[in-house]
């Protein structure tokens, strides 16, 4: 019983680290840009700026509730 609860915890610790070895050597290449798209995107060479900016000077209204007594 306890060795076969070991054994599970091998498994999962070494597929753990195949998991981040994986992620490095393959994903690495997405994380280059930090998380941005790579200059050559399509969506960036347009001419204009793709991107809007959220208007930030009304953050939401505030509303002030009474408590009703029945």
């Amino acid at each position: 019983m306890l060795l076969g609860l070991l054994r599970t915890f091998a498994y999962i610790i070494a597929v753990w680290f195949i998991w981040r070895w994986l992620d490095r050597t393959v994903g690495g290449r997405s994380r280059q840009f930090g998380g941005q798209r790579p200059p050559s995107s399509p969506s960036s060479s347009k001419g204009g700026s793709s991107q809007v900016n959220p208007d930030d000077s009304k953050e939401g209204e505030y509303v002030d509730f009474e408590e009703l007594k029945d």
